[in-house]
């Protein structure tokens, strides 16, 4: 009786998880349309502003601009929750590292992000999205007044819904909320991000149609005797996703030591944008436009590569500024550029036909995000439902796979992991106070396989609480001999918790996963 009690009560609540997960996604998904709209009104009136639609004259634009930028600076400094993309700061709270108020971060989020698309600045709805998801998830959780450990569960949901409705990409979201934002899998984040990204698809394809987000079609994949090419596209993404990173990091840094307050850097990329339109206008915005004009084919080598340098460089100051808006869509479109312009270069050197450049520009993109990210699964699936063909499916692993091992030997660290760090270094609501859990499985030859307790090597200021092993509990000792497959649980300080996070990793895995954090109900908020 007391199994069949158990089995029911775990069935019920799976059937919970599943309806929060829809709830979940409706809500963020319909946000995230709503943002989505937002920012293509923006964008389109950009353009028309910045390449003499408005009639304004010169002086009055710049004036304008700079007064919008200055605001979205202030409404920044009220609310920094809201700057950048937003996904560092899902990851944070996730960690317990940090708390966002998630009214005042989605109305910061909306206002700020729409105003710096609307003055042409190069950064991208999709990271805004996931915060957006992620806050609508929290929210619900403090109505409902959920535990601690269903909040994150919802937040990571919502995350997930915000990326699906970016894209109109349901696999992805899910696959993105594992990968990146949990680095871990569970079934229950697996199935409560599943339904969520479904229901916030579902929205996304009654608002923007059943197509997918790119509409120049899909070309005939290459030939397996020209397989080579994607290797060497796969080495030049994975370097040029490097320097990307760099660029990123590099003018944060910069912006930091210049002799401005931090409200009036967005001053610099609006004044910016101004003087680009007039000569380079396809790296605005996010980057949509940018892959559909080289999707049709037909620029110059030189031309492309210009796009491909405006595009990081203006991106890097965009984003280093602290204005709302992501880097997803814009490194995207950088990846586009890398793989056109090689194109470009192998139809003319090699005798390729000019028809194949769009494999070496769909597969760039899979390529340029795997290598910043490194996050080579959600590149794949991304950019295949973002094209809407498993055709390339082959060639576009190729060269994610080659861009991620590439980036790997140049020592690239991962951008999001990079930009939490940082985040966390100077962020004055961070919050790593009480008790936090960590959970993970013992891999085969990892460090911790077949070795006891008192040998393990565990690291001062964590506690070993328990190990499941094939369901069973075991509360171990001194003497307990850890084996493969074990999952351990472990209760750390918070305010060590990043640092034993990466110890116990080093010792549970041999390569790749990371543990997953929960903060312990009774540490607080």
């Amino acid at each position: 009786m007391r199994r069949y009690a158990l089995l029911t009560a775990e069935s019920r609540f799976r059937v919970h998880i599943v309806s929060q997960g829809i709830l979940v996604g409706l809500a963020a998904g319909f946000s995230s349309i709503c943002y989505r709209l937002l920012l293509g009104h923006a964008e389109a009136f950009s353009l028309r502003a910045l390449t003499g639609g408005l009639a304004l004259p010169t002086p009055v634009l710049l004036c304008v601009w700079a007064l919008a930028a200055l605001f979205i600076g202030l409404l920044m400094e009220k609310e920094p929750m809201a700057r950048g993309s937003g996904i560092p700061q899902v990851e944070g709270e996730l960690l317990g590292c940090v708390s966002m108020n998630w009214l005042r971060v989605l109305g910061a989020k909306f206002l700020g992000g729409g105003l710096a698309i609307a003055l042409g600045l190069s950064l991208g709805r999709e990271g805004p999205s996931v915060q957006i998801g992620a806050a609508v998830g929290k929210g619900l959780a403090r109505l409902q007044k959920k535990t601690k450990m269903e909040e994150r569960l919802l937040l990571s949901s919502g995350a997930s819904a915000g990326l699906a409705a970016a894209f109109n990409a349901p696999l992805s979201g899910v696959i993105f909320a594992l990968e990146e934002v949990h680095k871990s899998f569970s079934p229950l984040i697996l199935l409560s991000a599943m339904m969520a990204s479904l229901g916030a698809d579902f929205l996304s394809k009654k608002f923007f149609g059943l197509g997918p987000v790119f509409s120049f079609g899909v070309p005939a994949p290459l030939p397996l005797e020209y397989y080579g090419h994607f290797l060497v596209l796969g080495a030049f993404c994975g370097v040029g996703g490097a320097l990307f990173c760099r660029a990123i990091l590099e003018m944060q840094t910069l912006y930091g030591k210049l002799p401005l307050p931090a409200s009036c850097r967005v001053v610099l990329p609006a004044l910016l944008a101004v003087a680009t339109a007039s000569f380079l206008p396809e790296i605005l915005g996010g980057g949509h436009t940018l892959v559909e004009y080289l999707g049709h084919g037909g620029r110059p080598a030189s031309f492309i590569l210009l796009l491909f340098a405006g595009k990081l460089l203006f991106t890097s100051i965009c984003f280093g500024s602290g204005a709302a808006g992501g880097i997803f869509l814009p490194m995207l479109a950088v990846g586009a550029s890398l793989g056109a312009f090689y194109g470009t270069v192998a139809s003319q050197v090699y005798g390729l036909d000019q028809a194949v450049v769009l494999n070496f520009l769909i597969v760039g993109m899979a390529g340029f995000f795997t290598a910043v990210v490194r996050a080579p699964i959600t590149g794949i699936v991304l950019i295949t439902e973002m094209t809407g063909s498993f055709t390339h499916l082959l060639s576009v692993s190729a060269v994610a796979v080659t861009a991620y091992v590439v980036a790997d030997l140049l020592r690239a660290r991962p951008i999001y992991d990079s930009l939490l760090l940082r985040m966390l270094r100077k962020c004055d609501t961070c919050n790593e106070a009480g008790k936090v859990l960590l959970e993970g499985t013992i891999s085969h030859g990892a460090p911790l396989d077949g070795v006891r307790v008192r040998d393990a090597g565990i690291p001062s200021g964590c506690l070993l609480v328990s190990i499941d092993r094939a369901g069973e509990e075991i509360l171990p000792n001194g003497e307990t001999a850890l084996a493969a497959g074990d999952k351990i649980v472990a209760l750390v300080d918070g305010r060590r918790a990043r640092r034993v996070r990466e110890t116990l990793h080093d010792l549970m895995e041999v390569r790749g996963k990371r543990l997953n954090m929960r903060r312990d109900r009774r540490s607080g908020p």
